[in-house]
Parts: structure tokens; sequence; C-alpha cells
């Protein structure tokens, strides 16, 4: 479980992305494809003024060495608490495949957070926050 107060850190960080994705989605609504969204949560990241990066290739560590094989996450978004990840996904439904999806991406990059957002969902978008505690993942 995430302590009180880093959980608040935490969220606080993502306060400015959320609220980005947020505005994509009261723009666009559901019902277009990945990544319609994609390019529109890019052009509200920028106006945050979060560095961010789409599509960043990661090549993970095996014992001690870089791995010449790569996730590559949607975005990821420097903050003040370090990296977070944002997966994006059009469904009608997220299925534990987004979430393992997701969860990989945390483990292998040792990333502190990580937010799966579904932008096919209605009448809201469908948020998910997940706090990498040392390999451990939590919602918070």
């Amino acid at each position: 479980m995430v302590q009180e107060p880093r959980k608040t850190e935490l969220a606080n960080a993502c306060y400015p992305i959320i609220g980005a994705i947020f505005e994509v989605y009261k723009t666009l609504g559901p019902g277009l494809p990945e990544y319609i969204y994609q390019e529109a949560l890019l052009t509200e990241l920028n106006r945050t003024g979060l560095p961010t990066h789409k599509e960043l290739e990661y090549h993970p560590m095996y014992k001690g060495q870089p791995l010449q094989a790569f996730l590559k996450m949607d975005f990821v978004v420097e903050t003040s608490i370090g990296n977070v990840i944002i997966e994006c996904k059009a469904l009608t439904q997220l299925t534990e495949k987004e979430h393992y999806q997701t969860f990989g991406y945390l483990r292998g990059t040792g990333y502190p957070v990580a937010l799966l957002v579904n932008f096919g969902t209605s009448p809201k978008v469908q948020l998910e926050r997940f706090h990498n505690n040392n390999g451990q993942i939590e919602v918070f």
C-alpha cells in the first residue's frame, strides 16, 4: 500500500498530465482511433511544459547488461517524481492484457508511475494510476 504522503506527492506530480488527458477526452469524446487521441494528447502535454517523449524506446537490463530488445511506451513524461509512463488505449473495456503490458513497462524501466488511459469508454475516460514500489505494482 502506498503511504499517504507518498500518494499525495505522486498525485500532485501527475495532476497536469491527468488534466491534459481529461481535456483531450472532453474535446474529442469516445469512438476515435487510438492514434488520434495520442496526437491530441501530445499537443496537450506539450502545453504543460513538462518534457514529453512519444514512443520512447527503452532497453531493459538483464543481469547488468542492456538488452538489444526494447520497450516502446506511448509517452514518457519527465516530472518531479521521475518519469511517468502513459499507455493509451481506445477500447470498450480494458483487459488483463493492457494491465500486464503497463505493469511490464513499470518493472522493465523502474520508472515510478504509469497511467493507463482508455479513451474508448463513455461517459468518461477510464484512467488507472499505478506506482512502482521497488518492483511491487500498487494502485494509487
